[in-house]
């Protein structure tokens, strides 16, 4: 399929978060654009190879160089992203170039799309049934290194939960967890801490949380909070290898750190 190329005439849009400009090189029609969820039958071009922060070697995206049906927030991929952002601003048979500020140039066209499901339009048990989804994907992205693409879909699962029943309360518990698993590989160490209390306000023993509220503490040397999530996971899990470890550098770094406030202190009455 021939690249159409962009003219002087041509309307240039800038996404309010610079993730990406869009030009308008074929004008589209109606007024609705794409919603997520949103069927959409799409048309990719690379003008240049997408660097490898956008893309993995194992979820390459949604595939370029024919037309394709993808539904609006299911890729994974940084890629995949930039695209669902671009095709809510779109109109039906909208043809554009979009430049990422990476150095990345593709050619997306929109040839028509259905209207997904709204959030509101779903019954309880769908919802919860597309968290336990979106968590699973999350998974696997998140084992794959793709942690961005793993806090959109936790991210994603929780807000089908906002105004579920009490029967959601344990996915919301795993998908909280999860993403304070995402907060701590970004060293985000306040964040995971507030997510683990949350869960922990509503489960005082589960231990994946007591376990990432203590990596978080002492990712901040609150040591005694972080001792304190370590010896009550060690009271309902003896046997955890991990938890034994991490209370043993937390036991010497709270030692080293009370040493050096002792040697400073010290030397103010010298």
């Amino acid at each position: 399929m021939e690249s159409p190329q962009a003219s002087l005439g041509c309307k240039t849009w800038r996404c309010p978060d610079g993730s990406f400009t869009k030009t308008i090189l074929e004008p589209g029609s109606g007024v609705d654009k794409p919603k997520e969820h949103a069927v959409c039958m799409i048309y990719l071009e690379h003008l240049t190879n997408p660097p490898s922060q956008l893309c993995s070697t194992s979820d390459p995206g949604y595939p370029a160089g024919s037309w394709v049906e993808v539904e609006l927030g299911e890729g994974d991929t940084a890629q995949d992203r930039l695209v669902d952002q671009c095709l809510e601003t779109m109109l039906q048979g909208e043809v554009c170039q979009v430049d990422s500020p990476l150095g990345f140039q593709l050619i997306l066209r929109l040839k028509s799309f259905e209207k997904g499901t709204e959030t509101w339009e779903l019954e309880p048990s769908e919802k919860i049934q597309g968290a336990i989804k979106d968590r699973e994907k999350g998974g696997m992205a998140f084992r794959d290194g793709n942690i961005e693409g793993a806090e959109r879909r936790y991210t994603r699962g929780l807000r089908l939960l906002v105004c579920t029943p009490g029967e959601a309360e344990e996915e919301k518990v795993a998908l909280l967890s999860n993403l304070a698993a995402c907060d701590l590989k970004k060293r985000r160490f306040r964040e995971a801490e507030v997510r683990c209390t949350r869960i922990l306000d509503m489960d005082p023993n589960h231990l994946k949380a007591l376990y990432r509220r203590g990596i978080a503490r002492a990712g901040m040397s609150d040591w005694e909070g972080a001792r304190g999530d370590f010896d009550k996971l060690l009271k309902l899990d003896p046997g955890n290898k991990e938890a034994k470890r991490e209370l043993l550098s937390v036991r010497e770094k709270e030692k080293i750190a009370q040493a050096q406030i002792s040697k400073a202190l010290g030397k103010m009455f010298l």
